[in-house]
């Protein structure tokens, strides 16, 4: 299951992001188009497959990984002030793109940056899974999860007054898969307890998250564009 989830994750996000070209060829809401852009070349640079071409080419040294590191930590900014715009949560988008957000940013990526140049990272290996795990290498993962899980923190209580509030049902269901994304993300900062002969939960883990917050994405643009067309019928 864990080598087909990649690729059914990498399906949906890339079928989702072309159905909002026509949109973003009208100039409507482009910055969702982007967003599902970044996701699926995040996910599509993260598997296997794909990672160990891309990082050949680039040296064999997890170069790839290092600049998977920082896509996904644009993609979380621009998804954080997106999805915090969308519910209304002003206090959620000063946290972002306020100087916590950014202070916070610039510590992890030049953490990141530190902890990938004193670590040996010669050998590509998707997820450097296959390298000699140490401190800088421990160090240097959780900086990875640490920006997303960051962001997840300051927009899940704005999803969760969505999902128990009384808003159509098609948004309470779509904001319940982001919340669940989110929340799935955010237990992957519990991945130093789980042993390397059970790594198959990160990888459930991390693909699931990244699933049921594409498909959240993606019903609640849905919603929207819903509930404005019934508004026009009905006027």
């Amino acid at each position: 299951m864990t080598a087909v989830l990649p690729w059914v994750t990498l399906a949906v996000c890339l079928a989702i992001t072309l159905a909002r070209v026509p949109s973003a060829l009208r100039g409507e809401n482009r910055e969702v188009f982007y967003i599902f852009s970044l996701i699926s070349l995040s996910i599509f640079i993260s598997i296997e497959a794909p990672y160990l071409v891309i990082d050949g080419w680039l040296g064999g040294m997890n170069i790839g990984n290092l600049i998977l590191r920082f896509l996904l930590y644009g993609t979380f900014y621009f998804m954080g002030i997106k999805i915090a715009t969308a519910f209304g949560s002003a206090s959620a988008v000063r946290a972002i793109r306020g100087p916590l957000g950014i202070t916070a940013a610039a510590i992890i990526g030049a953490l990141t940056i530190y902890f990938f140049v004193i670590t040996d990272t010669q050998g590509s290996s998707a997820g450097m899974s296959g390298l000699k795990w140490g401190p800088s290498l421990d160090g240097y993962a959780a900086m990875g999860r640490l920006y997303p899980g960051f962001v997840a923190v300051c927009l899940i209580p704005a999803i969760w007054r969505t999902v128990v509030s009384t808003a159509p049902v098609l948004l309470r269901v779509a904001s319940g898969f982001l919340l669940l994304g989110l929340s799935l993300l955010l237990s992957s900062q519990l991945f130093p307890l789980i042993p390397f002969s059970e790594a198959w939960l990160r990888v459930l883990i991390n693909y699931s998250a990244a699933l049921f917050t594409c498909l959240g994405l993606a019903g609640i643009w849905f919603s929207k564009s819903f509930a404005r067309r019934k508004q026009r019928l009905s006027a």
